[in-house]
């Protein structure tokens, strides 16, 4: 099986041994993306503006592969705390086209790699 790894342009070495995105089979697996800012390492306060930079990272993986958001087949959101599902979801839903939603698992989980972070979204998509 052929794979290529995907890393955006301009984005340094991962810190965490994983590849941002993996482009095998006529797929792309993007790795759990988080708010963090590539450029400037800081993370935006709030699940709103968190979820929009995991997004736009998210987007650039899929891009750097030959991929983008409509090609995207499944979403896996991790939350810090579910009772801001609804903020991260209005951010979510503008990502996507409204006639082709992804499929989507959305939980809670008890804690994400590092204090702040509270959202991670991984995703599945066609090349």
């Amino acid at each position: 099986m052929d794979q290529e790894v995907i890393r955006p342009a301009g984005t340094g070495a991962p810190t965490v041994p994983l590849s941002p995105g993996i482009k095998a089979n006529g797929f792309i697996f993007v790795s759990g993306q988080t708010g963090r800012n590539p450029q400037t390492g800081e993370f935006p306060d709030g699940v709103a503006a968190q979820t929009r930079q995991t997004l736009e990272n998210m987007k650039a993986v899929l891009t750097a592969g030959g991929s983008s958001m409509e090609r995207v087949l499944k979403c896996t959101v991790f939350m810090a705390d579910i009772a801001e599902f609804g903020s991260m979801n209005e951010v979510y839903r503008t990502y996507f086209p409204a006639d082709r939603l992804p499929a989507r698992s959305t939980v809670q989980v008890a804690a994400l790699a590092r204090p702040g972070i509270l959202v991670e979204i991984e995703a599945v998509g066609l090349a």
